[in-house]
């Protein structure tokens, strides 16, 4: 049984790898295509995908301290893609006296908080 689960674990982390593998190739793809301010938008995924096939190829070999690394990179370019992205839209908001955007900020900002703090100041979660 405690063979099986193994092998269904590795096949699941092999499924994540060719996925990310393939959104790392689509992301770079789209990267070359497009220009600056596209390329930024762009970069967080780019990151984001490398470190979920970083991680689940040191998972893969049994190396949790550096697939936690990744999981650590991962981590953070997400979260400075969510925080830009709504500063951006309290810029835009009231760069462009559009100010119905705030509501959805205020309705994602106390998600996108208890979730930072749970990724990265929660001792008593497993990761």
């Amino acid at each position: 049984m405690k063979k099986t689960m193994e092998i269904m674990r590795n096949a699941i982390r092999i499924r994540k790898m060719f996925i990310s593998l393939v959104a790392t190739i689509i992301c770079i793809w789209a990267f070359f295509q497009n220009h600056l301010f596209a390329k930024v938008i762009i970069s967080p995924f780019i990151i984001c995908s490398i470190s979920m096939f970083g991680e689940n190829i040191f998972l893969l070999f049994n190396k949790d301290k550096i697939s936690n690394i990744f999981k650590y990179i991962f981590r953070v370019s997400f979260f400075v893609y969510v925080f830009g992205f709504l500063a951006y839209m309290v810029y835009y908001s009231f760069a462009y006296k559009s100010y119905s955007f705030l509501i959805g900020v205020a309705i994602f900002l106390p998600f996108v908080i208890y979730f930072f703090r749970r990724s990265f100041f929660n001792k008593n979660h497993k990761s």
